[in-house]
């Protein structure tokens, strides 16, 4: 089968090109050269940028897809300049997209919306209302205000094409190998610096949220690709155990061969810019039993070896920064006061 990847050249993208190529498949990235694809995964490459109709047409129409995954698809304009360009070539179409459109996402940042909504969040559970005060702290799933109401038009728009079946996957944040936003950074640091133990606001402490190692959530995105099943379908995806914070700083310490402790500190007691506001009440684990089920997903790395590889890659791989001094003084005077 022959694959289009729009966008694919950073952090899960390889890893997903590298899966589908073991299956069999002849995969092409479309990509604004931006980036170097490694030329050892065997991918083809065009160049291009796929908000300029034309180009996203040619790159179309020189790889003849049965199948196109958008990887970096954002807003409804993006959907339906797919959908024109692929039009007559491809069968179907995937894509990506975040858990961060679910209501319980936007309750969570902004307190007394609405109700907590209990239990896991499956595929069904309510969407982001179209007014709902635009999110612009706390953990985010992208960079930018509106976001979330972006990606929910790009859904619609995914799944309403009546001449190209979509599949969405809806991803939790995403860790591992070749992370460039090194999202297990700063606790590592830490741990490798030989911190005693490492502050966590109170009442997040037991506060879950779901995540997926990137090779798990690469086998997701390419068994949606390969299984024509999966047209018409929208999956939650993440690892199978959503720790709480607690639990992932001791994982993650586990890996690091860290022997440190976990110091809890209730929010007023913590400087401004150490505080997380957000409301704990109301957890972010999503049930993934719809694409385990209907597509045979399971995790291809354990928590364990997850973090393991994550660890390694990291410390072979320090961010541009890596260099600078932490300052633990207000850590420090929090220790004193709240410490092991």
């Amino acid at each position: 089968m022959r694959v289009l990847i729009i966008g694919g050249t950073k952090f899960i993208g390889p890893h997903v090109i590298r899966r589908l190529i073991s299956m069999g498949h002849t995969v092409t990235a479309f990509h604004r050269g931006q980036s170097e694809l490694d030329p050892s995964l065997g991918a083809e490459e065009l160049l291009g940028d796929r908000n300029d109709f034309s180009s996203l047409t040619q790159a179309v129409d020189t790889c003849t897809p049965d199948v196109i995954l958008d990887m970096v698809l954002f807003t409804e304009q993006q959907a339906h300049g797919l959908q024109m360009a692929a039009r007559g070539i491809a069968k179907r179409v995937v894509a990506v997209s975040g858990i961060d459109v679910y209501q319980a996402y936007g309750r969570m940042h902004n307190a007394g919306i609405g109700p907590v909504e209990a239990g896991s969040i499956t595929e069904g559970n309510p969407l982001l209302a179209v007014d709902m005060p635009l999110i612009t702290s706390g953990p985010r799933m992208h960079p930018w205000p509106g976001a979330q109401r972006d990606m929910m038009a790009a859904e619609l728009a995914i799944m309403g094409m009546s001449e190209l079946p979509g599949t969405l996957l809806r991803l939790p944040l995403i860790y591992g190998v070749n992370d460039f936003l090194h999202r297990t950074h700063g606790d590592l640091r830490r741990m490798d610096d030989g911190r005693p133990a490492i502050i966590v606001q109170e009442d997040l402490a037991d506060w879950r949220w779901s995540r997926g190692y990137v090779e798990n959530m690469a086998e997701a995105i390419a068994l949606a690709v390969d299984k024509d099943k999966a047209a018409g379908r929208i999956y939650n995806v993440a690892d199978s155990t959503a720790l709480s914070t607690v639990e992932w700083i001791k994982a993650i310490g586990k890996a690091a061969g860290w022997r440190g402790k976990v110091v809890t500190v209730p929010r007023d007691q913590l400087p401004e810019e150490m505080r997380t506001h957000i409301e704990s009440d109301q957890h972010l684990v999503v049930d993934t039993k719809r694409i385990r089920s209907e597509l045979g997903y399971s995790d291809v790395a354990s928590i364990d070896q997850a973090l393991a590889r994550t660890v390694a890659w990291e410390r072979a791989n320090p961010p541009d920064n890596a260099g600078a001094e932490f300052d633990y003084t207000i850590e420090d005077m929090l220790l004193e006061k709240f410490g092991p």
